[in-house]
């Protein structure tokens, strides 16, 4: 008798929700106590009236604390402010995957600290061996061709613009019974000499079947187009989303309540993977891919800080790999996980569509191994590994062309780490990658994670 799949945990636990409450609103529930206990010193001293300075220290954390219960009755139950076990403990418990234990680069260096102030999102935390969970009900989001959806009316959420440059989206999930306050984005529609709508690039599918393979999907249909999803359904399985923010509407969907979850209270060790770009709204697009590296400065030669911000006109070939905590499924109570895979170009994306597939390969093998960037935080001293891979294609192969009046034959080509390829085929499909590899010293470092198939021959 096979033993049962133990329960995931995936949810923020009770002294997680405590934390973050106090984090957000604490600054403010004090400067209120504060201020309360001054008015009343104000009011004592008028009436000739005095109290010992340790009774107006208690009347200003008696009030600090009804402020904080106030903020927590407008927002969530009363039930969340129990005390409870501190972020240790609960980050431990039954059904929550292994985090990676954060590394210390000095003396006293503020572990601890930097711990109780993170984000609490075990799939972040743990490394790309989180997806192999025997739990898991993977399911693949691809784009989808505005030609392909007749009643656009229809769709829940504007995924698609009207001729148009950039689209500006609002998502409100109340409606649907998800306890996700409403955000706004905007996406920045694909360039060249292709329609203004978001297109499916087909590219990004060559690999989709052995990603679908690899990650054990065994309720059919493994793939679903972009329009055919809604968010009941992405809360329901743990979901990888494949294509550029451009192309593909729940890259920014799902991305954004993620992003805010880092940012508000901000987390001390940052998302590592963004394609969004600054502005008015977080706007969504392809061209640029911005990583917030350990180390990055040194493996990047055109930015001397952790932040590099890799643009599809130097770095074509570049993509990402993203796990985090699916924040659908979350409001609803549910732990499933969520992938976003992404490039520069197309060229990156299906890249790193292959990466993945290779990554989970090794993992199966290989029980010991596991995939992981490390990134900077709040403390100078102290780095955090998470489940996210910066990756690079590495070769490619090419079909036959014809050329300046010359048939050239299939071949693969090796390409360069930076700048355009002055050989460049729309043909492309990549045949090995690079990833950036952390572990083997003070600087990561490329690695080549593998390759698909040999060399064509003649």
């Amino acid at each position: 008798m096979q033993s049962e799949v133990p329960a995931r945990s995936y949810v923020l636990t009770t002294s997680e929700r405590l934390r973050r409450h106090i984090r957000a609103n604490g600054t403010r529930a004090v400067l209120g106590g504060v201020s309360f206990s001054a008015i009343i010193a104000g009011f004592l001293d008028a009436t000739q009236r005095q109290w010992s300075l340790l009774e107006y220290v208690a009347l200003a954390a008696a009030v600090t604390v009804l402020i904080l219960l106030g903020l927590a009755a407008a927002g969530a139950r009363l039930r969340l402010l129990l005390l409870v076990p501190g972020a240790r403990l609960a980050r431990s418990a039954a059904g929550r995957p292994v985090q990676l234990q954060l590394v210390a680069t000095g003396r006293g260096a503020p572990i601890r600290q930097v711990a109780a102030a993170r984000c609490d999102d075990p799939v972040y935390g743990a490394g790309l061996r989180v997806l192999l969970d025997p739990g898991s009900r993977p399911m693949v989001v691809i784009p989808s061709n505005h030609r392909d959806v007749a009643r656009e009316h229809e769709l829940l959420l504007p995924m698609f613009a009207d001729r148009e440059r950039r689209s500006r989206v609002e998502v409100d999930l109340r409606p649907l019974g998800m306890a996700i306050p409403p955000y706004t984005f905007a996406r920045e529609l694909p360039e060249g000499v292709q329609d203004t709508d978001h297109t499916l690039a087909v590219k990004d599918l060559v690999y989709l079947p052995e990603l679908a393979a690899v990650l054990g999907a065994s309720e059919p249909p493994a793939m679903w187009p972009e329009h055919c999803v809604d968010p009941l359904l992405l809360a329901d399985r743990d979901v990888v989303v494949v294509g550029g923010p451009d192309t593909n509407f729940w890259h920014g969907a799902l991305f954004e309540p993620v992003a805010r979850e880092f940012a508000a209270p901000e987390s001390s060790v940052p998302l590592a993977l963004d394609m969004r770009e600054p502005g008015e709204l977080p706007t969504y697009g392809s061209r640029l891919l911005t990583a917030q590296l350990s180390g990055s400065g040194a493996v990047f030669p055109h930015s001397r800080a952790e932040q590099v911000q890799l643009d599809e006109r130097l770095y074509p070939t570049h993509g990402m790999v993203l796990a985090c905590r699916n924040p659908f499924a979350a409001a609803a109570g549910r732990s499933r996980w969520v992938v976003f895979v992404a490039g520069t170009r197309s060229l990156g994306t299906s890249g790193a569509v292959l990466a993945l597939i290779l990554m989970l390969r090794r993992m199966r093998t290989d029980p010991e191994a596991n995939f992981y960037s490390e990134v900077p935080t709040s403390a100078r001293r102290v780095r955090a590994p998470v489940s996210a891979v910066l990756i690079r294609v590495a070769e490619v192969e090419q079909a036959v062309l014809r050329r300046d009046g010359e048939i050239l034959p299939r071949q693969r080509r090796r390409m360069a780490p930076e700048g355009l390829d002055p050989h460049y085929s729309d043909s492309y499909i990549p045949t090995e990658v690079d990833v950036l590899a952390y572990g083997t010293g003070d600087a990561p470092q490329w690695t080549t994670l593998g390759r698909l198939g040999r060399p064509p021959t003649g």
